[in-house]
């Protein structure tokens, strides 16, 4: 049974700020020591970030994830309790995991990596989970969450999903071609046109532009949606957004290649022209939670005059 110790506080400004700061005292000297402990992992972590497009996202998570805490640091906030059985085994399980992978002598430097930050992710959720309370950490649980965003994924793992958008992408550019009568003959991903052959390779699958679509879409599930279906659905509509939008990229740049000049193959629109098609993904994904949500609002007042009609 969790035990939880509860300091009472009241409105006077000894009862409130005192124990918020006492408890901010004792999470920042566990987050101290855990970064401490971690300063290796997260040197690693913070050159990866920078080096990788892929995971240039992880700068931001911590940026992110305060966001969230201040922007629902009322209801976080208003019941703390020292929940010391909870936080303590989330604390001991963070350690495992970031032991198993010091111990591993067989994983790859990527997923020990994974591995190592996020048994600190952990280490950081359960010394929350001791110095705020069970309460607290459910009011914020989202926040909380979203802190998982610091973990990179492993090569392994960002395979699948990055082979997924190459080849839906390859799929929607054959599509196009066939309903604009353009001559193209396809082979898996090579597409063979008239004076042009090209290959919709994993660095054609935009994985920067996926990675944040779907952080755009869970924080926009967060923010417009209540717990249900719409949620998974806009994290799931991700894969489809994205590999149209890039099967529509490589499209225009193979029909302006062969009709009017090769150079835009090669030029600015490929290299550079990505933001404006993933400015294109967000169109598409604010046009289908508009979509939702004028279905959720039908189906709240149908609710409503339902629940008026029973009571009369």
């Amino acid at each position: 049974m969790p035990i939880e110790v509860s300091i009472p506080a009241d409105s006077s400004r000894s009862g409130v700020r005192g124990p918020v700061a006492a408890r901010s005292a004792v999470f920042a000297s566990f987050l101290a020591a855990s970064i401490a402990t971690f300063l290796g992992p997260l040197r690693n972590l913070l050159t990866v970030s920078i080096a990788g497009e892929e995971y240039s996202y992880i700068l931001l998570a911590p940026v992110m994830v305060l966001g969230l805490f201040y922007m629902e640091r009322r209801n976080i906030f208003r019941d703390l309790k020292y929940s010391l059985c909870p936080g303590t085994l989330i604390i001991l399980g963070g350690l495992s995991i970031a032991a198993a992978a010091v111990i591993s002598a067989q994983l790859k430097a990527d997923s020990r990596l994974s591995l190592e930050i996020l048994g600190f992710v952990t280490i950081c959720l359960g010394s929350f989970v001791l110095c705020y309370g069970t309460g607290a950490s459910g009011a914020g649980l989202f926040a909380l969450l979203f802190s998982v965003l610091l973990v990179p994924l492993p090569e392994m793992v960002m395979a699948k999903p990055i082979a997924l958008i190459q080849h839906g992408s390859a799929d929607v550019t054959g599509a196009l071609f066939t309903l604009t009568g353009v001559p193209a003959f396809r082979e898996g991903v090579t597409f063979s046109l008239p004076r042009l052959s090209f290959v919709v390779a994993t660095e054609c699958s935009g994985i920067h532009s996926s990675i944040a679509l779907f952080i755009a879409s869970i924080l926009a599930g967060y923010f417009y949606f209540k717990p249900g279906w719409e949620r998974p659905l806009l994290v799931l509509l991700v894969f489809p957004i994205i590999s149209f939008t890039n099967g529509l990229r490589m499209f225009i740049l193979a029909t302006l290649a062969i009709y009017v000049d090769m150079s835009f193959f090669t030029g600015n629109l490929h290299h550079r022209g990505g933001s404006l098609f993933f400015a294109l993904a967000l169109v598409i994904l604010a046009g289908v939670i508009k979509l939702l949500r004028g279905r959720w609002r039908l189906r709240s007042a149908a609710s409503c005059r339902a629940t008026e009609s029973a009571q009369m």
